[in-house]
């Protein structure tokens, strides 16, 4: 009975396993010296996975309206049937090698040079890539190993951790269409859904509509199904101002999959713009229902309830917000603006005051929180504001415009002209509306 118990766990485990399209990464050699600093191969796989999870779960916060589906990564574990000398893994590996199942299997080693770490990652089939660094380097090695591995395994993630995770920086854009570049380039095809439905986020928040609908319809040619693209599309019509086009696929991602709190979100957004404020409101509660994390919708709802001068609900939903998510930034200025408009001019300067210090890239915060105190007599902690706004840097072309006429109101003659010049080369087609205020 117990052979037979035997058997039939083991036989569990190899359907489980060959099931499984996974990556498997071997135990990594490393040196002596190493080792006896607890440095061994298997914690330094154990290492290599954490950093992966972290990678893919740092994408996924950044912006988490694609339910990717990341590749399963497994250590190597050795269990030998008894009686054969055999491993089941090593079993498995062949039987699938045979079948063509995808496994991907990837190997390493950490040695000492010259007082010099050198780890090496081999992914078979694929360039191996070593990375130096001193002896006290091995956390940083193991995490540039982990980006390398998900390069070969699942570059979009790898491109949603370089955009979304530092979309204000030039090269790791570049770095991001590397990757969005090469994962529609690879096998597997199914991947390329992913890709492209990246690309077309990427393309559309640079406010290239049109060609974001491209890499859309490339994504639904592969999966017709594929919420994410349909939604994608449907708000790049939205921006486009293509309200009808847009609520039909909006209407078709629900039909796909209505349980989708992102889906919901956008179209509430759709319908506020087309002034349909009841829908909107039914709309945005079911987006938060269905996920009350998704703290975007929670936040816009919160600010549609506040501009429909429904504070009481406004103030419950933000509470509700800063319950979960205290270190919330829109959060806090929706309540800036709450308490702007019940009079509360004190609290409302705190409140911006503390969203821009959970975010210092909210320089319209910064703004409220100085026009305030300048609406109210208090021009030079107004103008100490004012000073953290860095004038040299390009904003969108309404905070440029509120910038410049904050200037203004606190009489920094010299600063606004300066700034207006500057807004001139970046808005050269409005460039009319600078010189304006130049003038005046």
């Amino acid at each position: 009975m117990i052979i037979i118990a035997v058997i039939i766990v083991i036989c569990l485990f190899v359907y489980k396993e060959f099931n499984k399209d996974k990556v498997v990464i071997e135990v990594f050699q490393v040196p002596m010296d190493l080792e006896k600093q607890n440095i061994t191969g298997q914690a330094v796989v154990n290492k290599l996975l954490d950093n992966i999870i972290k990678i893919e779960s740092q994408a996924d916060t950044s912006f988490p309206l694609l339910d990717f589906n990341p590749v399963m990564y497994d250590a190597q574990m050795e269990i030998v049937i008894p009686g054969s000398g055999i491993s089941i893994n090593s079993l498995i590996r062949h039987v699938k090698n045979f079948l063509g199942k995808k496994q991907i299997k990837i190997t390493g080693e950490i040695v000492v040079s010259d007082k010099k770490l050198l780890m090496t990652t081999r992914i078979v089939g694929e360039p191996a890539m070593t990375y130096t660094g001193d002896l006290n380097s091995i956390d940083s090695l193991i995490y540039e190993s982990a980006k390398h591995i998900i390069l070969y395994t699942q570059p979009y993630m790898l491109a949603y951790y370089y955009y979304y995770s530092y979309g204000s920086d030039h090269l790791n854009k570049e770095l991001a269409m590397e990757m969005i570049n090469y994962s529609i380039t690879q096998p597997p095809v199914t991947d390329d859904v992913m890709a492209y439905t990246l690309y077309g986020y990427i393309l559309s928040d640079q406010g290239k509509y049109e060609e974001s609908i491209n890499m859309y319809e490339n994504a639904l040619e592969i999966d017709p199904d594929f919420t994410d693209a349909i939604s994608g599309w449907a708000y790049s019509l939205f921006e486009m101002n293509k309200f009808e086009e847009s609520e039909d696929l909006y209407k078709k991602a629900l039909r796909t999959d209505p349980n989708d709190s992102y889906t919901y979100y956008y179209y509430a957004l759709l319908k506020e713009k087309m002034n349909s404020y009841s829908q909107a409101d039914s709309l945005y509660k079911k987006a938060v229902t269905l996920d009350p994390k998704n703290f975007e919708a929670a936040n816009d709802y919160s600010n549609f309830l506040i501009l429909q001068n429904r504070l009481n609900e406004a103030r419950v939903s933000i509470k509700n917000i800063l319950k979960v998510r205290p270190d919330n930034s829109q959060a806090y200025f929706n309540l800036g603006n709450l308490n702007y408009n019940e009079n509360n001019y004190e609290e409302s300067v705190n409140n911006f005051l503390k969203s821009f210090s959970l975010d210092s890239t909210n320089v319209a915060a910064l703004l409220n929180a100085s026009r305030i105190l300048n609406e109210n007599d208090r021009n030079e902690e107004a103008f100490d504001l004012a000073k953290n706004i860095d004038l040299k840097k390009n904003y969108d072309f309404q905070t440029t415009k509120d910038i410049g006429i904050l200037l203004e109101n606190l009489e920094k003659k010299s600063e606004s002209i300066e700034f207006y010049k500057r807004s001139i080369k970046q808005f050269p087609n409005d460039s009319a509306y600078f010189r304006n205020r130049m003038v005046n």
